[in-house]
């Protein structure tokens, strides 16, 4: 009987043991700056102006907050396959919380849906899937921005008016959100949209698909891009084609050729995100909640309306130009 309570006495001493470095360990990754975060982007785009101030919103938040952070993307927002092989290169590596930015509505929720089997806490960000696996959602509330593109051209519209839709990602949330909110804004005039084609988030091809249909629908006298990828390379086409007295055009985000295409009259409109403030927020939000504070599930990062008349205001100059 000695022998066996001097068994069970090790025993125990090995669980509180096995126990206390458990909980240490979980400690270091959460103590002094050791939070270990994963930030996996659509894409990292130092030339795109939106994905640009996304992530050094993401970046400084994590410098704030001595957060171990690490940010990395496939190479174009449409490869959701190599974005899902980072996801689950991210699971392995057991950081405490992952940052996501899914590049697919339906395909990349298998994969988002590994990160909290795992344990890990998920938080979107930009954008969501057909599914709430996530414990916080930061984005723009993108049916109200694309209401925002539908009131811009609700305003340019004429009773003869052809309306053409350049958007991005064909299945992604942002997508999907933005074409409801501009054709419920529109309210009768939705049937005179004529066209939706997609650029994939790439500016040549959105110069292309934009060619295409304006041979296809040569009548097409207003067009909008739903990102920054589809508004420029729809803005390139319509300007090199000679047509920027004919087509009037809405944008959205506001990187420097944007910004310059607005001041020159080929823009008449911009809806603009404020994607610093998403990118910060999406980090701070995962750092509260690995803290155990209460945070919101749904933020929206919002966004406005830029016209040329107004580019010099201090509120807008403050959004186009954020804090670098």
């Amino acid at each position: 009987m000695k022998r066996n309570r001097g068994l069970y006495r090790w025993l125990a001493l090995l669980i509180v043991l096995a126990t206390t470095a458990f909980l240490l360990t979980r400690c270091e990754s959460q103590d002094n700056g050791q939070i270990k975060i994963i930030y996996i982007s659509k894409v990292v785009d130092e030339n795109n102006a939106f994905w640009f101030s996304l992530i050094e919103g993401v970046q400084i938040a994590a410098k704030e907050y001595g957060v171990d952070l690490s940010v990395r993307a496939p190479e174009l927002e449409s490869d959701y396959e190599r974005q899902n092989r980072m996801i689950e290169e991210a699971i392995a590596q057991k950081p405490d919380a992952i940052l996501l930015s899914p590049a697919d509505n339906e395909k990349t929720l298998p994969a988002a849906k590994k990160i909290k089997e795992a344990g890990i806490k998920l938080i979107l960000i930009d954008s969501q899937m057909s599914e709430p696996v996530e414990d916080a959602v930061i984005a723009t509330d993108n049916v109200k921005a694309g209401r925002k593109v539908g009131q811009l051209i609700k305003n340019l519209v004429k009773e003869d008016s052809k309306i053409a839709i350049v958007s991005h990602v064909e299945g992604t949330s942002t997508a999907i959100a933005r074409e409801a909110g501009l054709r419920e804004a529109l309210g009768e005039d939705e049937k005179k949209i004529v066209d939706v084609v997609f650029s994939d988030s790439e500016y040549d091809k959105a110069y292309e698909v934009t060619k295409e249909l304006l041979q296809k629908h040569p009548d097409v006298d207003i067009i909008a891009g739903l990102n920054e990828y589809s508004a420029i390379g729809a803005a390139r086409a319509v300007r090199d084609l000679n047509l920027t007295d004919s087509i009037k055009m809405i944008g959205f985000d506001s990187s420097t050729e944007e910004i310059q295409l607005l001041e020159s009259g080929v823009f008449d409109g911009l809806v603009v995100q404020k994607a610093f403030n998403m990118g910060y927020i999406g980090l701070e939000t995962a750092v509260k909640l690995l803290r155990g504070e209460e945070v919101a599930a749904n933020i929206d990062s919002n966004s406005n309306i830029v016209r040329k008349d107004d580019i010099y205001t201090e509120e807008n100059q403050k959004l186009l130009f954020p804090f670098r």
